[in-house]
């Protein structure tokens, strides 16, 4: 006799946060958080008979690692352009290769590092999701942005919606 588990379904969105790479899944009472870093997976449930409030606050992070990455490869950028050009205009003398290798080094850092800064603002706001349950405030490590966490918010609210029944009179109504 086999005893199968749960069936999961991936709710849309993941996220980098400093836990590692998370994601959560939903299953018929319950939500599962996992959060995994290389080899070592971390997993928080919350049962939805406990959830109370599910929200999505914007976050600065999108700025600030942009600002971490246009200003590391600006400067990357120009080491890169010194070096070159002390190159080019000691082209006489017998060691300007030499400069030549750290140019192309720093340029390649500055190419990954703006098509990283590209990347991160393609992908939209940043935001945090929390999830509020009978113990608490609970901060969940995905999803990160802002477009994903609006739809996994939607798909979580609906489920645990169902799963309570509509709330009393005078309890989430706006009069």
């Amino acid at each position: 006799m086999s005893i199968s588990g749960p069936a999961y379904r991936k709710v849309p969105g993941g996220g980098l946060s400093w836990k590692g790479h998370g994601g959560l899944w939903l299953a018929e009472d319950h939500l599962l958080e996992v959060t995994s870093v290389v080899v070592l997976e971390n997993y928080r449930r919350f049962f939805f008979q406990d959830a109370r409030a599910f929200i999505v606050r914007r976050t600065n992070v999108r700025f600030i690692w942009a600002w971490v990455l246009g200003g590391v490869a600006a400067v990357f950028a120009l080491i890169a352009g010194g070096a070159w050009w002390l190159g080019a205009i000691n082209a006489k003398e017998d060691w300007h290769v030499a400069l030549y290798f750290p140019a192309v080094l720093f340029g390649l850092g500055a190419v990954a590092l703006f098509v990283l800064l590209i990347i991160n603002l393609a992908l939209g706001p940043s935001c945090r999701c929390h999830l509020l349950t009978s113990t608490g405030w609970q901060a969940l490590s995905a999803p990160t942005r802002l477009g994903r966490a609006q739809r996994a918010q939607e798909q979580i609210v609906s489920v645990v919606q169902a799963v309570q029944g509509p709330p009393p009179a005078g309890e989430g109504a706006t009069p």
